[in-house]
């Protein structure tokens, strides 16, 4: 048996799904990639001394994630080199928050999170309200007299969009509370980073060219890819035989036994209506409206030597209200929520900026030029004193704007909960009339428990490929 299988995306579910079946023998596959890459939101540039991550950075967790399994005999990871504690939190007024009310004002916050799961799991409402009622309540204790509000509320609001940051939210009111947790963290260390590879790292040892490009079992993934194919629409019940056929914007035709669709969540978000044909079941509809994904972004500021101490990792950013008012009547109001610059491991002579939501989305509008601009204002506000250099070269991401991806990562919110649907109603394949799959669906955001993550989205490749992988078995026993 030979099926002609189409995967739809090069990225880590769609390489993950395409070395399986390689490596299980099937060798009549397609991948179409709109992007003139792989890799998907795994992207690792040449940048300043070494390379950069423009999306996936880290390696979040050691225990039951394949990206640890996959690197950790090959020596590819570092424990990062500082923690999100140790950030200096600053205001705007050029003030820093003494590291004991800081740090206070943290473990208030991460309490609320790890101490109240039971509670927050049967809570009908969102994460930030939840978080909001917790914080009130710790304030008001005794051991917390010495915070001022004002200090503890400029804290609340860096916080929550650090967390946006986390969830990929606008706002954790959009997030929900019980969604929340939905995703399980991998025990161990949440910030191993790549050493001076990048996350590119992990699609090299999918496809067998790590630690040795040459060998002789690498996949040439390249061979089975066609690149800049924007899939235009997808036939999945086209007459007896169930032959799918996958239609490109430049009105190439592909036909296929079986097409595995890893498109991003915001580019389902935004076709599905004309992208299936016949339209969807209102079951799939329903997953696709009511999961959610986000923008986050990454601001890289190369500089020609540190400005900042050894030791220094960063600073977060807290605004004063008068400050803020003045800022949110500038054209670039949208820094408001630039919520922090901090090193980069590997490179010594970079920062980078974090921005997310509706704001992120509106930078994206904005000129290099001017982005690269607000950066500079905001490092010389907060860093008072300090002769802050103009930097030598600059780069921003774009995940909105792109039209193959349309956000970074999918995450729960209260409309998930609202139209009761799940991942697994989003992975739930198309089938025939006799219960054969003709259109799959891997991809972070179909992952149970591992969404906005690229352990989930390998774990949703090597699914639907051990989907078809089992049919064959069991058809060639029959």
């Amino acid at each position: 048996m030979n099926p002609r299988i189409i995967v739809i995306g090069a990225g880590a579910a769609g390489i993950a799904a395409a070395t399986r079946l390689i490596e299980k023998g099937y060798r009549n596959l397609t991948i179409l990639e709109a992007e003139d890459r792989i890799g998907g939101r795994i992207h690792t540039i040449p940048f300043a001394s070494n390379v950069v991550d423009l999306g996936a950075q880290w390696c979040h967790g050691e225990v039951n994630n394949v990206c640890y399994e996959l690197g950790s005999k090959l020596n590819v990871f570092g424990s990062n080199n500082f923690k999100y504690e140790d950030f200096d939190l600053v205001m705007s007024n050029g003030e820093k928050i003494p590291q004991e009310k800081s740090q206070k004002l943290m473990s208030a916050i991460w309490s609320i999170l790890e101490y109240h799961r039971n509670e927050l799991s049967r809570y009908r409402g969102s994460l930030g309200s939840f978080v909001l009622e917790k914080f009130r309540a710790i304030l008001g204790t005794p051991d917390y007299a010495d915070v001022d509000h004002e200090t503890a509320f400029q804290f609340l609001e860096f916080f929550h969009k650090f967390e946006n940051s986390i969830e990929a939210s606008d706002s954790w009111f959009d997030t929900s509370g019980p969604g929340y947790l939905h995703y399980w963290e991998c025990d161990g260390d949440h910030l191993l980073n790549w050493k001076d590879r990048g996350y590119k790292t992990v699609l090299d040892i999918l496809m067998k060219r790590f630690p040795s490009p040459n060998s002789a079992d690498a996949i040439n993934i390249e061979d089975y890819t066609h690149f800049n194919k924007t899939v235009e629409n997808i036939c999945w019940n086209s007459g007896p035989d169930n032959i799918a056929s996958v239609r490109c914007a430049d009105n190439s035709v592909y036909d296929a036994d079986h097409v595995i669709c890893t498109m991003s969540l915001g580019v389902l978000k935004e076709r599905y209506q004309s992208l299936f044909s016949p339209e969807l079941p209102a079951m799939k509809k329903n997953a696709i409206k009511g999961l959610s994904i986000g923008t986050v972004d990454k601001l890289y500021l190369e500089f020609d030597k540190p400005f900042w101490s050894d030791g220094w990792h960063g600073l977060s950013l807290l605004w004063n209200q008068d400050d803020l008012e003045e800022i949110r009547e500038s054209p670039n109001s949208w820094m408001e929520d630039v919520f922090g610059f901090y090193v980069v491991d590997f490179q010594p002579n970079i920062l980078c900026g974090w921005i997310s939501g509706a704001n992120a989305r509106r930078m994206e509008r904005t000129s290099d030029k001017e982005v690269r601009k607000t950066c500079m204002f905001l490092l010389r506000k907060f860093l008072k004193g300090v002769d802050v250099p103009e930097p030598v070269t600059f780069k921003r991401t774009q995940w909105y704007s792109n039209p193959n991806f349309r956000g970074s990562y999918s995450f729960r919110s209260m409309t998930t909960d609202l139209l009761n649907t799940s991942a697994e109603h989003l992975a739930l394949p198309l089938s025939s009339a006799i219960g054969i799959p003709v259109v799959q669906f891997a991809g972070e955001a179909t992952h149970d428990h591992y969404y906005s993550t690229v352990h989930g989205a390998i774990e949703s490749g090597w699914r639907e490929a051990d989907r078809l992988v089992g049919l064959y078995q069991r058809k060639a026993h029959l």
